[in-house]
């Protein structure tokens, strides 16, 4: 099988997690503790973590200024995601 088709297999589910990410009001709000950038913000990064890790991957939040998933060991397998 190809890329492109085992990419377009994974349509329905790609847009499925974009349509949760998106759903989620993500302006930057006032910052309190734990939450620099705002609730909206917090709760986004949460969700693509919680996405990444039902992906498979081991994901890590870093206090809510941004987070990152890995996919094996070393820097160079990881995505990163920031909350501004």
């Amino acid at each position: 099988m190809s890329i492109k088709e085992e990419i377009h297999g994974l349509t329905d589910e790609i847009l499925t997690n974009l349509g949760r990410l998106v759903a989620i009001d993500s302006q930057l709000g006032t910052p309190s503790e734990g939450k620099p950038f705002g609730e909206g913000p917090a709760k986004v990064l949460e969700e693509a973590l919680k996405i990444a890790d039902e992906l498979g991957f081991k994901t890590v939040n870093l206090d809510n200024y941004c987070g990152y998933a890995e996919n094996g060991r070393g820097r160079r397998n990881r995505w990163y995601c920031r909350t501004s």
